[in-house]
């Protein structure tokens, strides 16, 4: 073997280059959680997404905008836009929370494992945070929290990060960012709905009582609330959080790169790290 002499100089670029990187990690390590708190906190008054509901929102919308239209443009609108009455039947809202697509913006963003070290470190400050007076989650955290019916679906936003950070992570292909916004909505919805269905078979074990009656209701309601209800603006802003996220990735890479400084002769750099 060879033996190498680095010189000095070289060699302590190449230690800042080591650093700078470990605290871009950091950092971005830190974006992501602050992302995902703000997701959290953020509660959108949605149309319920079944078919007949929407018809009646657009209808609805379309009419409050004919409506503000002045008289003397409306006959002229006429002949290329029929006018739309606002529809009789009462619209049904619901709450949504953009957890989902944030956690695919993260993922796609911060790349594996970044994405997933920061959506598991918001998990973990869920849990632990009120023991410091710390509320990252709505639904206010704790120990106990697990035993909520959306903390599956939790879990699955940090399988989703991992997903969708590994699916990209060399390529950003539109076959490889479809298949990753696919694939996060798998790991959200399939992981949720399998702890809602663990949750029963377990506490019908513990309690030792049988399954509870009602509780084929109750596991539907959070099913339709949880997911059915999410899925498809989870799917509609999860790709708009991979096309906002696409001049992003550039950030990130910079923030993990090795020191520029110390790449000035990329020669002589490459070599004394290859050796």
């Amino acid at each position: 073997m060879q033996l190498v002499v680095v010189p000095q100089k070289e060699a302590v670029q190449a230690r800042r280059a080591v650093r700078r990187s470990i605290i871009g990690q950091v950092i971005l390590v830190m974006l992501g959680i602050e992302f995902l708190f703000a997701a959290t906190f953020t509660a959108l008054e949605m149309p319920v997404p079944t078919g007949k509901n929407m018809m009646a929102s657009i209808a609805k919308e379309v009419a409050f905008v004919q409506a503000r239209i002045p008289d003397r443009f409306k006959e002229k609108l006429a002949k290329y836009i029929p006018t739309v009455a606002a529809p009789t039947e009462e619209i049904r809202y619901s709450i949504y929370t953009p957890q989902t697509p944030v956690a695919i913006f993260v993922g796609y963003t911060l790349g594996w494992p970044i994405a997933t070290i920061a959506c598991a470190s918001f998990l973990v400050m869920g849990l632990f945070g009120p023991l410091f007076n710390f509320h990252p989650f709505a639904g206010g955290g704790g120990m106990n929290y697990y035993l909520e019916p959306g903390f599956g679906y939790l879990l699955g936003m940090v399988a989703a990060t991992g997903a969708v950070g590994y699916i990209t992570r060399n390529a950003r292909t539109s076959l490889n960012q479809a298949l990753a916004v696919v694939a996060g909505l798998a790991c959200v919805h399939v992981v949720g709905l399998a702890y809602l269905l663990g949750t029963c078979v377990v506490l019908a074990v513990i309690e030792g009582s049988g399954v509870q009656p009602g509780w084929q209701q109750w596991l539907f309601q959070e099913f339709r609330n949880l997911s059915w209800y999410q899925l498809p603006y989870d799917a509609l802003f999860g790709v708009l959080a991979v096309g906002a996220g696409f001049p992003l990735r550039w950030l990130s890479g910079r923030l993990t790169a090795p020191d520029i400084s110390a790449r000035k002769d990329n020669g002589k750099f490459r070599e004394l790290m290859d050796d």
